[in-house]
């Protein structure tokens, strides 16, 4: 039998993304129409595909000369007894037709259509194509399966289609005709990407981009009658299938799609219709939800689910859901007062049937007035179970609806403080308002207290700073000093209340110092209770700016640190990190710093997250590791710019100008720079001078000396005018005694060395005393430079600070080669090459390169262990490890914590390329840092061996 499949020719209907569906089921006739009958069942969801395949097969076997008898069943035909099989053999047999006859005489129907049938199979093969025949009933099914069996070698081919998302009366029948050999099943699945295509590019006329077809085919669910609805809304829309279009597509096409559920609704039982509204406003189908909120149950309601799967108002494919779009299309046509009732009534039953706060919140605020008690009672709760960034902003619909209640004032006040708590991360500037408004309703010292703290952490770092100092202050003179005639709780706030002050004025130039002032008197805290640790940490922030000993600075650090509260880890963690890394406790600064990313990233808060982020590219900067800086300070600035509240954060494009001036990119530096001078920075203490120090180096790498110098000196009298007297925060007078030197003004160089001497002294850390002695060696003449860099290069191999290392090693070598003593200068040399390729400084390594050529030497071999990018903890720590220690033994032995093992046991592993300690190579111990000299530290403590 010659039957067309060529889409488009001869006025047979086009059919996409069906094709071997099709030429199967022409196949099957072909076998049929050579006298073996047989049956094809064709089975899908509503809107698949299975009619207009139905329809392209009836189409193709008319063009080639089989009579085709077709009918479409209803979900009325049940009730009609033949009518089903009737209207295939023409209106003679429907016309007048009884109900459905008894089981006696179904065998005298069933004779009657086989009769037809075999009257018109002798003119010719005969096709019988019934579609939604689970409308069909029972008798006319069994009918058709009556003349397949009578027929078995005639020229019969009979084409059934079945929903399968609904049932009928036709199904049980359909699943019997199945199990016989006669027949076969064909499912129809969803379109694939190449049929989504086709139709997209035909339906708007241009060849559509990848991402375009892709987000049609998610919409759509490759449901092909889906996907015609959206684009025909498209099409009228507008919208062409690009790049661009991908944004439209979202809300455009879900509304599209949920166009026609009215429609399907309204010629609907009321009882469906109620089922119906009850599920948009629940979002699901819970049975007993639903029959609480409906009013309709048993039967009617499984009957109402049913319409709903067939009209597609359910979502298909989804355990009884509803989109968005479709749950507003439902209730569009609802009056408000009915909708604010049933709104209400669904509330009350998830509420009274012990639901979480958050579903039943989520119908609260859409009512147009919350006036019962236990409401607003619930509001609250929910907003206490959304505390993260990813519901913050469900928590601040949540209680911005509860201030529209009738509230207490006390109420009022404790809503604003909840609802500033949850807003701090989505909505800064409304946090700090509502505080405002809440702190001006308290009542007594105390009450003010807590809101002032509240109202002091969220203002830190924002132009409320300053205000929120004032307000601290004020608040704490109305508290009692603390000591004798207090109780615990009483201590507890006010030690909270001054934690709060200090840190809210710890980065402000124009309050820090008073402030510091005011906490001279102040005891210092035993670290006994969070808020004593918090304390502790803003304490040991001051004593770092102050530039007392380092060690005290880094003690008080970690007596903050010594206990993980279960609280988050803020400001407090971050604050003592810094300043263990100022005071060259790198690995332990770094410890801290990862905390403080856990938490922040775990609990969403952008601000500290971002700091944390920026900080820790500085510190890797500090101990050498430039290309591990570049990549924490590129992850801060891509952090940042996911929002615009934060996009504009400064510190993380100050450190990566910072590492780009290291790898000798200086212009990428200055750009940088340039574009964030101008964000109003200057009156932070941490931001401005680590930004007028980097500023400084761009300009002497791009040559111009006089500016860096006058930017340095900027930086050294704010410094001095905001009280920070640490020698390593921004040590601009480094850079400035050895340009003052270049530029042969070494009266000048001398002074300013001379100046920065006291605060080196008492700061004391290696970093601090080594980079001194190499200013000072700039700013000398004679043998003293030659001895004062020998110093430095000894005292900052003790050090951290491999970049101030590897420029000691330069300076070594650059005097003697003026001093004609070319192979002590060649061994510096490479010292200085080596240590610079290792921590990636490439401006550093370039110059040195050029200097050892000079000096008659060739370049060093150097050695490509990958022991060498490891820090001396983490050597420590995988020793302890490749010997058989368990993580907390190492702990005990380096007193820090298992967790810390665990995070440096993993870098390791990174590093080195293994997958456990059991491939850790031996050495490791032994192997030291090109240059490097080992101090003696906790790890040298004993640890036994397994």
């Amino acid at each position: 039998m010659a039957v067309s499949v060529d889409a488009g020719q001869g006025g047979i209907r086009q059919l996409v993304g069906r094709s071997v569906e099709l030429n199967g089921l022409i196949r099957h006739a072909a076998r049929a129409r050579a006298g073996a009958a047989r049956a094809v069942l064709v089975r899908g969801p509503a809107g698949i595909g299975r009619t207009s395949l139905l329809a392209a097969v009836a189409d193709r076997l008319r063009a080639a000369g089989i009579t085709v008898r077709h009918h479409t069943g209803r979900p009325d035909d049940a009730g009609t007894g033949r009518r089903g099989a009737g209207a295939l053999f023409g209106p003679e047999l429907t016309r007048g037709t009884p109900p459905a006859p008894p089981a006696r005489d179904a065998y005298a129907v069933h004779r009657l259509l086989h009769g037809h049938a075999v009257g018109l199979m002798d003119k010719g093969p005969l096709a019988l194509v019934l579609d939604d025949a689970q409308w069909c009933d029972e008798t006319s099914l069994r009918g058709v399966d009556f003349i397949l069996r009578r027929a078995a070698t005639r020229p019969l081919f009979v084409l059934l289609s079945q929903r399968t998302d609904c049932h009928g009366p036709g199904t049980p029948v359909l699943a019997e005709l199945l199990a016989q050999d006669r027949c076969a099943l064909v499912e129809l699945g969803p379109l694939g990407d190449g049929a989504t295509s086709r139709i997209v590019g035909q339906a708007l006329g241009a060849a559509p981009d990848e991402r375009f077809v892709r987000r049609c085919a998610e919409i759509s669910r490759g449901n092909p009658q889906l996907l015609h609805r959206l684009l025909a809304g498209l099409r009228e829309a507008g919208v062409r299938p690009d790049a661009a279009g991908v944004h439209k597509l979202g809300a455009l096409g879900d509304g599209v799609v949920a166009s026609s559920v009215p429609d399907s609704l309204a010629g609907q039982p009321r009882h469906v219709r109620q089922v119906a509204r009850a599920l948009a406003v629940l979002g699901r189908a819970e049975t007993d939800l639903l029959a609480a909120v409906s009013g309709v149950t048993g039967k009617r309601m499984a009957a109402a689910m049913e319409a709903l799967r067939r009209h597609e108002v359910i979502t298909p494919g989804t355990p009884d859901t509803m989109s968005d779009a479709v749950r507003t299309a439902v209730l569009a046509d609802l009056p408000a007062p009915g909708l604010e009732e049933l709104r209400a009534r669904a509330a009350r039953v998830l509420n009274d049937t012990g639901r979480p706060a958050t579903e039943v919140a989520d119908q609260l605020v859409l009512l147009a007035e919350v006036d019962e008690p236990w409401m607003l009672a619930v509001l609250r709760d929910a907003a206490a179970e959304a505390p993260g960034r990813a519901t913050a902003k469900a928590a601040v619909r949540y209680l911005q609806r509860a201030l529209t209640a009738a509230l207490t004032e006390t109420q009022r006040k404790d809503v604003r403080v909840e609802l500033a708590k949850a807003s701090a991360q989505v909505a800064p500037a409304m946090a700090l308002w509502h505080l405002r408004q809440a702190l001006d309703a308290a009542v007594g010292p105390h009450d003010r207290a807590a809101i002032a703290v509240d109202y002091g952490m969220a203002a830190v770092g924002t132009p409320n700073a300053p205000e929120a100092v004032r307000v601290l202050g004020t608040v704490l003179d109305t508290l009692p000093d603390g000591r004798a005639g207090v109780t615990l709780a009483e201590r507890e706030l006010r030690t909270s209340v001054e934690a709060a002050l200090l840190v809210t004025a710890v980065n402000e130039k124009a309050a820090m110092a008073t402030v510091r002032e005011r906490a001279r008197a102040w005891p210092v805290p035993l670290g006994d209770s969070p808020a004593e640790r918090r304390l502790l940490s803003v304490a040991s922030a001051y004593a770092a700016l102050e530039g007392r000993p380092a060690r005290e600075a880094a003690s008080l650090a970690r007596r903050a640190l010594r206990v993980e509260e279960a609280a988050p880890a803020g400001w407090w963690v971050l604050g003592s990190s810094l300043v263990l890394g100022l005071a060259d406790e790198a690995d332990e600064a770094l410890t801290g710093l990862e905390r403080a990313l856990a938490t922040t990233r775990a609990r969403s808060e952008p601000r500290l997250h971002i700091a944390a982020l920026a900080n820790r590219s500085l510190t890797l900067h500090g101990i050498g590791d430039v290309t591990a800086a570049l990549d924490a300070a590129r992850a801060a600035v891509e952090f940042a710019a996911q929002s615009e509240r934060t996009a504009g954060t400064p510190m993380p494009h100050i450190a990566l100008s910072t590492a780009l001036l290291s790898q000798g990119r200086a212009d990428e530096a200055d750009a940088i720079l340039d574009r964030i001078g101008g964000r109003g920075i200057d009156r932070h203490i941490w931001e401005w001078h680590h930004y007028l120090y980097a500023k400084g180096r761009a300009r002497r790498e791009l040559g111009d000396l006089e500016g860096a110098l006058e930017v340095w000196r900027q930086c050294g009298r704010s410094l001095a005018e905001a009280g920070v007297t640490n020698p390593v925060l921004a040590p601009w007078w480094l850079p400035a005694t050895t340009t003052l030197s270049r530029l042969g003004r070494g009266v000048e160089a001398a002074a300013t060395i001379a100046r920065a001497e006291e605060s080196i002294r008492r700061w004391g850390t290696p970093r601090a005393r080594g980079t001194g002695l190499l200013a000072a060696a700039m700013a000398t003449g004679g043998r003293a430079r030659l001895d004062l860099l020998s110093e430095a290069l000894e005292v900052l191999a003790d050090s951290p600070a491999r970049l101030e290392h590897a420029k000691a090693a330069y300076q070594l070598g650059h005097e003697l080669l003026s001093r004609d003593d070319a192979p002590a200068a060649r061994r510096h040399l490479r010292l200085a090459i080596e240590l610079a390729t290792r921590c990636g400084y490439h401006a550093l390594g370039a110059v040195a390169r050029n200097l050892l050529v000079t000096a008659g030497g060739r370049m060093p071999q150097l050695a490509a262990s990958p022991l060498d990018s490891l820090t001396e903890s983490e050597r420590r720590i995988a020793a302890l490890a490749k010997r058989g220690v368990s993580n907390r033994e190492i702990a005990e032995a380096l007193f820090i914590t298992p967790r810390t093992v665990e995070m440096h046991l993993t870098n390791v592993y990174r590093k080195l390329d293994v997958r456990g300690r059991t491939d850790l190579p031996g050495g490791l111990g032994s192997h030291k840092t090109p240059g490097h000299r080992r101090r003696r530290t906790a790890a040298d403590a004993t640890v036994p061996s397994h």
